[in-house]
């Protein structure tokens, strides 16, 4: 899952720093101290370079935003689902495995995740970057549930109980509540691909 924690090649100068590095920057100003805090010039403290290297890579703040939203879409969506994918084994197999991927994340994962959904509040990108995540989470978890053998809207309204959990899960740990514990989590995996 996009985490906060990505090193890469601080104070090493324009030539050696990506788009990536931009961003990951950006991801950890959002998680840590919400979207106001991202800007150039405290991206480019964080990152030990100029202001005006950001400009190499972006045209302004706003690129860089939408490309923070993309990156998250890609890195905390569909690289999870892919990898979940080459998992072997039985739908109901990927499903646990999906379940600890994203229930057993970082607590850097739960901030960025709940500073997203804050920013979506009162911003459009951000809002519709976040509604297209949650479609596309809820209908991978309904595929899994239909595979297991589930009836399509059976299927759905789980994965949106999952959804909603997990949802729940990240603001509770975002101010420090204890993770889900690992028999709870079992419990859940049981409840949701037990016949109806």
């Amino acid at each position: 899952m996009f985490e906060l924690n990505h090193t890469s090649a601080y104070g090493q100068g324009v030539a050696r720093l990506s788009p990536s590095d931009w961003i990951h920057a950006a991801v950890r100003r959002l998680g840590q101290d919400g979207v106001d805090q991202v800007r150039v010039e405290l991206l480019a403290k964080d990152l030990k370079v100029s202001k005006g290297s950001f400009y190499w890579h972006f045209a302004d703040r706003a690129a860089l935003l939408t490309a923070l939203l993309e990156a998250w879409e890609q890195e905390a969506t569909q690289a999870i689902i892919d990898e979940v994918e080459g998992h072997p084994g039985p739908p109901a197999d990927r499903l646990w495995a999906l379940a600890q991927r994203v229930f057993q994340t970082p607590r850097t994962v739960d901030l960025l995740e709940t500073a997203l959904r804050a920013w979506a509040a009162r911003d459009e990108a951000a809002r519709a970057a976040v509604q297209r995540v949650d479609k596309r989470r809820v209908r991978y978890v309904s595929g899994l549930l239909a595979e297991v053998g589930m009836g399509k809207t059976e299927a759905r309204r789980r994965a949106e109980l999952m959804y909603r959990a997990l949802i729940g899960e990240f603001a509770l740990r975002s101010y420090g509540s204890p993770a889900i514990s690992a028999a709870s989590l079992r419990a859940l995996h049981a409840t949701l691909i037990s016949p109806p």
